[in-house]
Formats: C-alpha cells, structure tokens, sequence
C-alpha cells in the first residue's frame, strides 16, 4: 500500500491534470451538449406547442363551420316551418271563412223558413179568426132561422 501512495505522490501533478482535463472536458462536453439538448428540447417542446395550437385552431374553425353550418340549417327550417304554418293558418281561415259563410247563409235560410212559417201562422190564425166570426154569423143565422120558422109556423097555424 506504500507502493500505492508513493505512487501517487510522485505522480500527483500528472494525475491532477489528467483528473482537472478530464472534469473540465466533461464539465465542457456537459455544458456544450446539455445545453444544446436543452436546445433541442426546448425547440422540440414549442413546436409541438404549435401543433397543438395548429391543431386547436383547425378544430376551432371546423366547429364554427359546422355551428353556421347548424344555425343555418336550423334558421332554413324554422323558415319552411313558418311557411308551412302560415299556409296552414291561411287554408283554416279560408276554410273558416267558407264555413262562416254556409252557416250564415244556413241562418238566413232558416230565418227565411221561420219567417215564412209565422206568416203562414198569422194568415192562419187570421183565417181561423175569420171563421169563428163565421161561425157566430151562422150561429146568429141559425138562431134567427130558428125564430123565423117559429114565427112562420105559428103563423101558418090555423088560429083556435
């Protein structure tokens, strides 16, 4: 173990510079290539940075196409389906009108009918009227028949 150390004492100086030559071409090598990998780390990370970044604003845009895209389908609809109603509304109001019409000219019909029926109903109750005014001139009659043939066979009797 003398040996050893003796050695080293002897040599000290050269393995200190082999040593000190070997630290700084490592600290050298460390910091030339750490940092070019750091570099190209750095390099690497904004660039998939930027992908990403890329890739957001095309899956961005793409979901405002398909949200015009979507809104303008809906509005499309919402409009043929506002047509389709309007129509709908203006056949029922021509229809309501068509049916407002039959009935009013059923109404009027039948008002026409009910008129002429009380007409009928007057002339009726005029005649019947009529005919009781009739009936006591001929009750009337039938009792003044009556007296004359009274009269007339009393007269014709012979006298006692």
């Amino acid at each position: 173990m003398q040996k050893i150390w003796n050695w080293i004492r002897n040599n000290g100086l050269a393995i200190t510079a082999i040593t000190g030559a070997c630290v700084l071409s490592v600290t050298a090598a460390n910091i030339l290539f750490l940092n070019l990998i750091h570099q190209r780390l750095n390099d690497l990370r904004a660039h998939i940075d930027q992908r990403f970044d890329d890739q957001d604003k095309r899956i961005d845009q793409r979901f405002d196409d398909q949200d015009k895209q979507i809104n303008q389908r809906f509005d499309d609809q919402d409009k043929y389906i506002n047509q389709r109603f309007d129509a709908v509304d203006r056949r029922f109001d021509a229809q309501d009108k068509h049916i407002n019409q039959r009935f009013d000219a059923q109404d009027k019909y039948i008002n026409q009918r009910f008129d002429a029926q009380d007409v009928r109903i007057e002339d009726l109750a005029k005649d019947l009227a009529g005919i009781h005014k009739l009936s006591d001139r001929v009750s009337q009659n039938e009792g003044q028949i009556d007296v004359i043939r009274e009269q007339l066979q009393t007269a014709d009797a012979p006298t006692p």
